[in-house]
């Protein structure tokens, strides 16, 4: 399988804010994010609830209007793209895998995987070839309710990798798992942007998640407040530890 582009950057976000208003209060959800990732970096977003991180995974995707700022994939800035426009550009440069897994419950594996590609040649050799990297080969016909959380979980990561697109945005991808099940798939993650040059960016507020990256990105209030790197300690305790140690410290200084 080819490895995206790296002509561009693959993610640079600058400026990013949003609002909602609800009723006669306005929230600020993002104030003024700058953000940037390398091909084949793997990062993690961390943040307590309402941080902003996933209105931030959300604004990557181009899920959400912004208020200011901007978000450019593998070079194209989403907010000069009209709506059709940006569905199209999404499905082609975008991965996205979500807490729940969104599998279409009267397809088979092979065949959710197959479900955002165009009829092409050698659509038949990629299938294959992620579901055997997966190591979900002997479910491939398998139906959801037939699988396992975790095998149902990396069937949603061979579809937001069957475009080959650009960028990989993983939202909570462990939150239904259990322990052993989320580490696997951290490890898939990690594994996928080392071989094949991946660029993946996850939200979580679990640690035993962001041990796995190569740079975590702590979010409060709005806004990207610190980075750090877990070293490849794979010691959740210590990552937990500099993760809690940065959010207590004012904001003026970290």
């Amino acid at each position: 399988m080819s490895s995206p582009s790296a002509r561009h950057a693959p993610l640079l976000v600058e400026g990013v804010r949003k609002e909602f208003r609800r009723q006669r209060t306005t929230v600020t959800a993002l104030s003024g994010v700058d953000l940037s990732a390398s091909p084949g970096e793997f990062i993690v977003i961390m943040g307590a609830s309402g941080s902003g991180k996933s209105t931030l995974l959300h604004a990557m995707a181009g899920l959400t209007d912004l208020d200011a700022g901007r978000v450019v994939i593998n070079g194209q800035d989403l907010s000069l793209l009209n709506d059709a426009q940006l569905t199209k550009f999404r499905g082609q440069q975008i991965g996205l895998v979500f807490q729940a897994f969104n599998l279409l419950p009267s397809l088979s594996a092979e065949d959710n995987i197959r479900l955002p590609a165009p009829p092409e040649s050698g659509l038949n050799e990629k299938v294959a070839g992620l579901l055997q990297r997966l190591n979900i080969a002997e479910r491939r016909s398998h139906k959801p309710g037939a699988l396992s959380g975790g095998e149902q979980q990396r069937v949603a990561i061979a579809r937001a990798l069957v475009c080959d697109p650009a960028i990989l945005l993983a939202d909570e991808p462990t939150g239904s798992l259990d322990y052993d099940a989320g580490q696997q798939i951290c490890q898939i993650l990690h594994e996928l942007s080392r071989e094949q040059g991946r660029t993946i960016v996850a939200v979580t507020h679990e640690p035993n998640v962001a041990m796995w990256a190569d740079r975590v990105v702590v979010m409060r209030d709005g806004r990207n407040i610190a980075e750090f790197s877990p070293g490849g300690s794979r010691d959740p305790q210590e990552v937990a530890s500099h993760y809690q140690g940065l959010l207590r410290q004012p904001l003026e200084t970290v």
